[in-house]
């Protein structure tokens, strides 16, 4: 018997088989050749977002009735920034909902204290194409042209000496004075996802090359005073929303 007979009379077994344990006035059966329908493991979901983003999904589901706080528990990483939200900690296809602090890409795109210098031009560029950032349009391309038209004047004083038996002392005094205003002040989110922060912008200008690069000390601290702040908010929330939640320190 070849292997196309043994296909035929196995669905002829099958069909009288099926007949015969019908319910009465039922009188078709419908047998489907071909490969079965994948059978696929349950998903996992796993979501990174902003520093808010366990919060803002426990409040959501609270509210639907789908949160179940046994088995909830949230781990907070202040080196890192991140706050993680682990959902039925049991269960191997448990949610992960994961938010970072991160720093917005508006204040990245001045490399404020990154230490990177660049030309008089290309920060002008960089004022003009984010003019939206100053405190008024007006003084952001006050800003550009000063920098386009960047003049300085350079007062160095070298002194030299030599006492012929080996001992040598070279002293240069160098004083750059510049048409740059020495200070700014931007309008600019710090941390992305966060309202605007005020800061005090200063020019410093590498003597070597007249290079420019963007320094704020005001900026520095708001990073160090923001983090905590914004991380403790979204713990209150949690707090707020599931009392018997476990939190973490690492």
């Amino acid at each position: 018997m070849t292997s196309e007979e043994i296909k035929q009379e196995v669905k002829k077994e099958i069909a009288e088989a099926m007949v015969n344990n019908l319910p009465a006035g039922v009188g078709e059966i419908i047998i489907r050749e071909g490969k079965a329908v994948e059978v696929h493991e349950p998903v996992k979901v796993v979501i990174s977002g902003t520093i808010d983003a366990p919060a803002r999904w426990l409040e959501t589901r609270m509210r639907l009735g789908l949160v179940n706080q046994g088995t909830y528990h949230v781990l907070v990483d202040r080196e890192n920034l991140n706050i993680t939200l682990k959902c039925n900690e049991n269960n191997h296809y448990g949610s992960k909902i994961s938010g970072s602090l991160m720093v917005s890409p508006e204040f990245k795109r001045f490399g404020i204290n990154e230490g990177e210098y660049i030309t008089n031009f290309e920060m002008a560029e960089l004022f003009k194409m984010n003019r939206s950032f100053f405190e008024t349009k007006a003084i952001a391309m006050k800003l550009v042209t000063e920098l386009q038209n960047f003049r300085a004047k350079v007062d160095k004083e070298i002194e030299k000496s030599d006492n012929n038996r080996g001992d040598k002392r070279l002293l240069i005094n160098q004083a750059v004075q510049s048409n740059l205003p020495e200070a700014f002040n931007l309008h600019i989110p710090i941390f992305k996802g966060t309202p605007k922060q005020t800061i005090n912008v200063e020019v410093y200008i590498n003597p070597s090359d007249f290079s420019c690069t963007l320094v704020s000390a005001e900026a520095n601290d708001l990073l160090e005073e923001m983090r905590d702040r914004e991380m403790d908010s979204v713990l209150e929330r949690i707090s707020a929303v599931c009392p018997d939640i476990v939190i973490i320190e690492q």
